[in-house]
């Protein structure tokens, strides 16, 4: 078990961050594709408890479970209680899953390149509705290294890619999809 202490922010401009990163000495880890399916008993029960069951295809194949911990939430970042654990196989992990009575509940997609930047880790994301950076620290660490990335205090977020996928397509007049994927073509682009 692990704490995960995050905060996202919108509006981002990656090849400014990058930049700025590359000319002081942040680590450049990775750059990949991502899924992601979400699943949830039939009754949506670890979604009203705020966890999460996700499994994750990246470089790596992880389950993940997180939920957010019990007692009021008082900083300026998010805080969950994550465990995660590395798998062989991705459909067999769902399918083993499905068994236990989980299904998907919905699928989502980024390409996200990392970065480990003073004491933080900084995720690039793009999305299918948009850019973001997500910081992962202490959150001391996240609003020092977010000031010195002149990232904005107003677009920063303690919402989750669902919550702000949600925020989205009702902004846009978009009908309710909890899913958000690109299209085949869109990945081969972005990579």
């Amino acid at each position: 078990m692990a704490l995960e202490t995050e905060l996202k922010y919108l509006n981002a401009d990656h090849d400014e961050v990058r930049n700025f990163m590359q000319r002081h000495s942040g680590k450049f880890l990775t750059r990949h594709y991502e899924r992601n399916i979400v699943l949830d008993d039939p009754g949506r029960t670890l979604y009203k408890r705020s966890a999460l069951l996700r499994v994750r295809q990246a470089e790596k194949i992880t389950m993940t479970v997180k939920r957010i911990p019990a007692g009021p939430a008082t900083g300026k970042a998010k805080v969950y209680v994550e465990h995660e654990t590395e798998v062989s196989n991705f459909d067999e992990t769902v399918a083993a899953l499905q068994v236990l009575g989980y299904a998907p509940v919905f699928s989502y997609e980024k390409i996200r390149e990392e970065w480990l930047f003073e004491g933080c880790h900084i995720c690039l994301d793009i999305l299918p509705f948009g850019p973001f950076i997500e910081i992962e620290g202490s959150e001391d660490e996240i609003l020092a290294c977010a000031g010195l990335l002149k990232l904005k205090p107003e677009n920063a977020s303690k919402k989750t890619y669902h919550e702000l996928n949600k925020d989205y397509r009702k902004t846009n007049g978009l009908d309710p999809d909890e899913n958000f994927i690109f299209k085949p073509e869109e990945v081969k682009t972005l990579l």
